[in-house]
């Protein structure tokens, strides 16, 4: 569930998981965008060989894209 603009979060009675909004880097000149607004994870799946999936969050909005370009700078968050 979307938690204002630093990060998103999900609990259940178990487990909980959280993504800062981190930012990602510009794909054209390498600067920091959005940090502290926006947060972009890729997916684990490797795709193909220039684009792949990625998740992406920001104020109260969550969702997934499928044909992000790999030279886009987005995080990478270990999930177990």
């Amino acid at each position: 569930m979307p938690r204002g603009k630093a990060c998103w979060r999900q609990t259940n009675s178990y487990n909980s998981v959280e993504f800062p909004a981190v930012g990602f880097r510009d794909r054209m000149d390498g600067s920091l965008s959005n940090a502290g607004q926006w947060g972009e994870y890729w997916s684990s799946d490797a795709g193909g060989s220039v684009s792949t999936s990625s998740m992406f969050f920001h104020s109260s909005n969550l969702g997934v894209t499928g044909n992000n370009g790999k030279q886009s700078g987005y995080s990478v968050r270990c999930v177990r």
